[in-house]
């Protein structure tokens, strides 16, 4: 009879393995799959690591060009009227 995990690490990997099985639910493997990050956050604060948040990674709010200009800003014509071809 194999032994229940005792560690974190040892529940964790216990977890994400229930969740790899492909005859279980979707919404089941997504909880488990939730639980075991939950747990590895919660260790990760424990030892005073600061874990990353998931989603995209956010874009500097400008860039500059190699005259100081703004990549996000069009290019203004002569007499101030913006340009449609923007070369």
């Amino acid at each position: 009879m194999p032994m229940a995990p005792k560690t974190d690490a040892e529940k964790v990997a216990k977890l994400r393995e229930m969740a790899k099985d492909k005859t279980l639910p979707q919404e089941v493997r997504n909880q488990y799959l939730d639980q075991a990050v939950k747990m590895e956050e919660k260790s990760a604060m424990k030892a005073g690591v600061r874990m990353a948040k998931g989603g995209a990674v956010k874009k500097p709010a400008a860039k500059k060009m190699m005259y100081g200009g703004m990549a996000d800003k069009p290019m203004m014509a002569k007499g101030g009227a913006v340009k449609k071809g923007g070369k």
